[in-house]
């Protein structure tokens, strides 16, 4: 069904169920990362069970969709680096790309993601971000505290392992 299925809704659903069920085969959901349907990109974007440093193969799917022209779907791909250990250069030129991209979420996606990677443009996009929110409901907000405590999280395995080295 999935070299087959023409309808982009059902082909989203399939997709789901594919890498639910099947832990191979990552290679027939990429080739749908290109399809006209914004949908059926963003549902290949969002898999969770695609994990792109256990499957270095998949990591030129989300960082096409990363450009991608539907702003929620940009968003989906950049957040799935934000939960990956890939650190390269083409992924930071990638993520540095987005730091101006005019859809909040994808530019918070983009300066998390290189944050996460220690890059400082990263945390400098962030810190301009949060000087604009104005309370807990704004834009944003609930994604920048998650992304704190992803950095403070980050921190804190740093100096355990630097005190572990010294010590």
């Amino acid at each position: 069904m999935l070299e087959t299925e023409r309808d982009p809704h059902a082909l989203a659903v399939v997709i789901d169920a594919f890498t639910s069920y099947c832990r191979s085969g990552k290679g027939a959901v990429r080739v749908h990362a290109d399809h006209p349907d914004p949908h059926v990109r963003r549902t290949v974007a969002s898999n969770p069970f695609i994990d792109p440093a256990e499957h270095p193969e998949v990591v030129a799917a989300p960082m096409r969709l990363a450009a991608d022209p539907v702003p929620s779907t940009r968003a989906t791909a950049l957040h799935k680096f934000t939960l990956s250990r890939v650190d390269t250069p083409e992924l930071r030129a990638v993520l540095a790309a987005r730091l101006a991209d005019p859809h909040l979420d994808a530019r918070i996606e983009a300066a998390a993601g290189l944050a996460l990677r220690g890059d400082a443009r990263g945390s400098a996009v962030l810190g301009e971000i949060r000087s604009g929110i104005e309370h807990v409901r704004s834009p944003g907000a609930a994604r920048l505290h998650d992304i704190r405590r992803l950095l403070e999280d980050r921190q804190a395995r740093e100096d355990r392992a630097g005190a572990a080295d010294r010590g």
